[in-house]
């Protein structure tokens, strides 16, 4: 009953996800300056496609490969795999999520960038800093053990850490540019 209970509640809120997002942004767009209100709209599209590409990432690959290594992982233990439909519902609905928060890297970057706390400069030198708080970060917010799913995580993470420091080093040169004088 909790297992179904659980997915219909999940399955709920992302076909309701529309009216809530609606909802949610008429409330904080109310709030917000005109020059506030143009980045989230330039930088929602960017952040929808992150969070949707870590969230197909994780669930047509990272998942059947991390079903695969655990089943494979208990053969070779020589111990019979049992399944519990709510432990694999939990860890199937949280994985993706983590994914997609997680694949907003990039755009956490830009912004605190843009607010002062960091400069381009800060991120290209502390990038080894940067790679093992990430895979830190990983190990920590995979709900499985194993090391395929941390792995399938810190990889991609990596590669958005990198892809910050590029929309960070765009954004500069658009805005040292001279404006157009007519």
């Amino acid at each position: 009953f909790f297992t179904r209970a659980m997915a219909a509640s999940r399955s709920g809120l992302v076909l309701a996800s529309p009216v809530v997002f609606y909802q949610a942004w008429s409330f904080v767009g109310a709030g917000l300056y005109r020059h506030e209100r143009h980045y989230v709209k330039k930088f929602l599209p960017l952040s929808l496609g992150l969070f949707l590409s870590g969230v197909f990432l994780c669930f047509f690959f990272v998942l059947p490969l991390t079903l695969q290594f655990l089943l494979e992982f208990n053969v070779w233990l020589g111990v019979a795999p049992t399944l519990r439909l709510s432990e694999w519902m939990s860890f199937a609905t949280i994985l993706p999520l983590v994914f997609g928060l997680s694949f907003q890297t990039p755009l956490v970057m830009l912004f605190l960038e843009r607010i002062g706390v960091f400069t381009i400069d800060d991120y290209r030198s502390k990038r080894r800093i940067a790679i093992l708080v990430i895979v830190v970060a990983a190990a920590v917010l995979t709900p499985g053990q194993d090391p395929i799913s941390m792995g399938l995580l810190s990889i991609p993470m990596v590669f958005l850490y990198e892809l910050g420091i590029i929309l960070i080093s765009r954004g500069k040169v658009r805005s040292t540019r001279a404006p157009k004088t007519t």
